[in-house]
């Protein structure tokens, strides 16, 4: 029985995703960016890997409210998909994962997580299955069922409706209690990246760096832990606005309570950029007074 395998190389969805996030690290790292020219070559104009990119993000991005919307949504992106030039198009895929072994290192490239990666592989099977004969129909409805479970969870209102809820209660804070309560997004830092100073840039590039090496981050994570700890302590002795003081306490409650377990999470990760944040805006305060 002939079924689909999900192949990495193949995947056009998977591939962008992974070249984004390595944008990131060459931004934090300082080096050359040369998978921004890679994106720039492959998935800009009207290239077809620029139009199968689309159908990509649709299937990924937009929401309906019922399952059989979402099954009619389904099937009319994959009759757009056999109005592609598949001969041109797997041409620039090839082209596209020899520039990427040639510039980049392909086992570090390819070892990266990608949180919506069963999706992204469920895609790519339904789309492969329009252009060969595939007789395990299982294998292709099972990836028809998780797409159609993913688009019709929530609609893009209703989390557009949260979002803004989310945004209305922050900006109702007080500005010292936003400073505990910001959480900066690992999905999207690189669009704040000017903003952040040393200490918050080296966390994210070793959190993205480091991912799959958890022992590695964890003594990196624990020792940045540790020494911001000791700069929040005495920052507090030398504090004499008490709001502040408060401020500073509860955030160095926050950060002891830090259990160093087998992975670290994105709370804890968030929790320490909160802090380095804390710390930037009391230095900031303190040099505009001197």
């Amino acid at each position: 029985m002939k079924k689909i395998r999900h192949s990495k190389f193949k995947n056009t969805g998977f591939l962008f995703e992974l070249l984004t996030r390595q944008i990131t690290l060459e931004v934090l790292n300082g080096s050359e960016e040369k998978s921004k020219e890679i994106i720039r070559e492959f998935f800009a104009g009207k290239t077809e890997l620029a139009k199968e990119l689309r159908l990509y993000n649709l299937l990924i991005n937009e929401k309906y409210n019922s399952e059989s919307k979402a099954e009619k949504f389904i099937d009319v992106i994959l009759e757009a998909h056999t109005k592609l030039n598949y001969s041109k198009l797997k041409r620039e895929k090839y082209n596209l994962v020899k520039a990427i072994k040639e510039s980049l290192d392909i086992n570090s490239f390819l070892s990266s997580p990608v949180t919506n990666y069963k999706i992204l592989a469920s895609v790519h099977k339904l789309f492969e299955a329009k252009t060969i004969n595939v007789t395990d129909v299982k294998d292709v409805f099972d990836s028809k069922l998780t797409l159609v479970e993913h688009i019709s969870k929530q609609s893009s209102s209703s989390l557009k409706e949260k979002e803004d809820k989310l945004v209305e209660e922050y900006r109702k804070q007080e500005k010292d209690l936003r400073l505990l309560t910001y959480k900066i997004l690992v999905e999207t830092f690189n669009k704040k990246y000017t903003t952040l100073n040393q200490d918050q840039k080296s966390l994210l590039r070793e959190y993205i760096n480091n991912v799959n090496n958890t022992s590695k981050f964890n003594e990196y994570f624990e020792s940045s832990l540790i020494k911001t700890i000791t700069e929040l302590h005495s920052m507090y002795k030398g504090m004499e606005d008490k709001i502040t003081k408060i401020k500073l306490r509860e955030t160095i409650n926050v950060l002891k309570k830090q259990k160093i377990g087998k992975k670290i999470t994105d709370d804890q990760v968030s929790a320490l950029m909160m802090s380095y944040e804390l710390v930037k805006e009391i230095k900031n305060v303190n040099g505009k007074k001197s």
